[in-house]
């Protein structure tokens, strides 16, 4: 017994004096293989430092795969005065550009080079809007400051180096940029949203709005959901959720009204008595998908924001003028998605947020968002129907 116990204890020596020595000893389960990647950052300039600063970050973040300065390269780095941008040739290789024009705007350059270096890595954009996410990119506010990768950020580069993901396809051109000219869009052109919108009301998959303390309205095709988040941008966190305990639908519009099983504090969204002639300013919010094919990204965390306004009915295919408006595509390519199902079209009354629609569907039969006009339901056309159905609306 006492041979075993110290044949045990030289091997434990042994071990820790290996790994002292950068060595292991191989066991049942090897580790997984690490994937050094030299990047050149040499023709950087002034942003030399913040790219070596960056790989320091991504090498404490994450194990599978080590960023190294070093020729040959197989990550170019150079720098010029338009927006920064990455273009991956393959799982770990491409070419970035860092753009002058991002800095000059107050975005800190550590958080765009790590950013940049994450889709070299494999990450796509995930315009959330939030800090916390290196890959929400320009959507976060330029205050921010964080460089260093989310946990889910982080644990999607190692699964993509250790094989257990499929590496994204090559060929994208991912751009930081400003607001209007965002390739990976918010609810398909807009922007996070800029204030807390009390009256915002995540309905599992689409969008809603509260229009009195125990009553909200969405859209009729949405599932009727068993709860709801009431008084949060953030569909995660935040405001309150509340159990849904009933649902009365239209007879004929695309409206679904949803009965709250308690009130709440959030001050609901006033439905005036009409939504406004053509070319009335108004703004749309939602959870909705952030890009304009169906099904190419999820739902951002954050509630969105596009400014447009109302266009003649003649635009929207389909419309039934007396209960429906006809809702620009801002600047041709930018809209309601799949997702802002249900949510909130509003317009300024004397400075407060006034409910006049609700996202239906897609004014142009348009499987792609965005490429036409929206259609939204009139809610003032049935304002005297909703107030029957909640017993009566705030004044």
């Amino acid at each position: 017994m006492f041979r075993r116990q110290l044949r045990r204890a030289m091997q434990v020596a042994l071990v820790a004096v290996l790994a002292a020595a950068g060595m292991q000893l191989a066991t049942g389960a090897p580790a997984a293989a690490v994937r050094t990647i030299y990047y050149d950052a040499s023709r950087t300039g002034e942003f030399r430092t913040n790219f070596d600063q960056a790989a320091q970050i991504w090498n404490s973040r994450v194990s599978n795969v080590r960023l190294l300065a070093g020729t040959p390269a197989s990550i170019t780095i150079t720098v010029d005065d338009g927006w920064p941008r990455a273009q991956p040739t393959g799982l770990g290789s491409g070419r970035i550009w860092m753009g002058r024009t991002a800095v000059n705007q107050g975005y800190d350059r550590n958080r765009i080079a790590a950013h940049e270096l994450g889709h070299i890595l494999g990450l796509p954009d995930r315009r959330t809007g939030l800090c916390t996410d290196l890959m929400s990119g320009s959507s976060a506010p330029v205050s921010c400051r964080n460089a260093n990768p989310s946990s889910t950020e982080a644990s999607r580069v190692n699964s993509l180096f250790a094989g257990t993901l499929a590496a994204p396809t090559a060929g994208t051109t991912y751009t930081w940029t400003d607001e209007a000219g965002d390739i990976s869009p918010l609810v398909v052109g807009g922007r996070p949203a800029s204030e807390s919108y009390p009256f915002m009301v995540y309905v599992s998959g689409c969008t809603g709005t509260l229009i009195k303390a125990n009553w909200a309205v969405t859209a009729k095709h949405c599932s009727t959901p068993t709860s709801v988040r009431v008084g949060s941008v953030n569909r995660a966190s935040g405001g309150t959720v509340v159990r849904v305990t009933r649902a009365v639908n239209h007879p004929s519009v695309d409206v679904k009204l949803l009965q709250l099983a308690s009130s709440v504090t959030y001050a609901p969204a006033p439905i005036p008595s009409t939504s406004g002639a053509v070319g009335t300013a108004t703004r749309i919010i939602g959870w909705g998908q952030t890009c304009a094919p169906r099904g190419c990204g999820s739902a951002p965390t954050v509630a969105n924001e596009l400014d447009t306004s109302i266009v003649a009915d003649s635009r929207c295919s389909g419309i039934n003028g007396p209960y429906e408006i006809c809702t620009n595509n801002t600047n041709g390519n930018s809209g309601a998605c799949y997702g802002d199902s249900g949510g909130p079209q509003v317009r300024r009354v004397n400075g407060v947020w006034n409910l006049i629609g609700a996202t239906s569907r897609a004014g142009n039969n348009n499987s792609t968002c965005a490429t036409g006009p929206s259609i939204y339901v009139d809610l003032p056309s049935i304002r005297s129907w909703i107030s029957t159905q909640v017993g009566g609306l705030p004044v």
